[in-house]
């Protein structure tokens, strides 16, 4: 019993040794609908209706799925319960991921459900875009 609370305790720690951000599943996700399920989807697309083609059916979800993906990807906006994990994962690790003080916060979009992650550094209370945070102030590994 007791060796196995033990090999608990080391599981979790080396799960908390490298985590992942949760866009990064999100984002994981999505290349894998827009890869995988239109091809797979394909020969059942025209059962459901004759009116519904394949190709239309493939091309919907894949478009929507990479919409989606570079959204997330390029303009940090995502559905809300992802931004807000991604926000509090951040603000666990800002310190250790860049050379400025900052904070994490998410701001709603016009879309409902989906939000955007906002850096605003602490020292002088300004808004700092994502990629200039990444690009400029990021810590880079030795």
């Amino acid at each position: 019993m007791n060796r196995q609370r033990q090999w608990v305790m080391e599981m979790s720690g080396a799960s908390k040794s490298k985590p992942r951000a949760p866009r990064l599943w999100l984002e994981v996700v999505l290349f894998v609908v827009a890869l995988f399920v239109p091809s797979t989807i394909y020969p059942f697309a025209s059962a459901a209706s004759s009116a519904v083609t394949p190709f239309g059916t493939s091309l919907a979800i894949s478009g929507t799925a990479i919409v989606l993906l570079l959204l997330s990807v390029f303009r940090d906006i995502g559905p809300t319960f992802v931004e807000r994990a991604e926000a509090e994962f951040q603000n666990r690790h800002a310190a250790d991921i860049y050379s400025i003080p900052v904070t994490f916060d998410v701001t709603p979009t016009i879309v409902p459900g989906f939000s955007r992650l906002r850096a605003t550094r602490v020292d002088n209370n300004q808004a700092i875009g994502a990629w200039a945070l990444r690009l400029n102030h990021g810590r880079q590994a030795a």
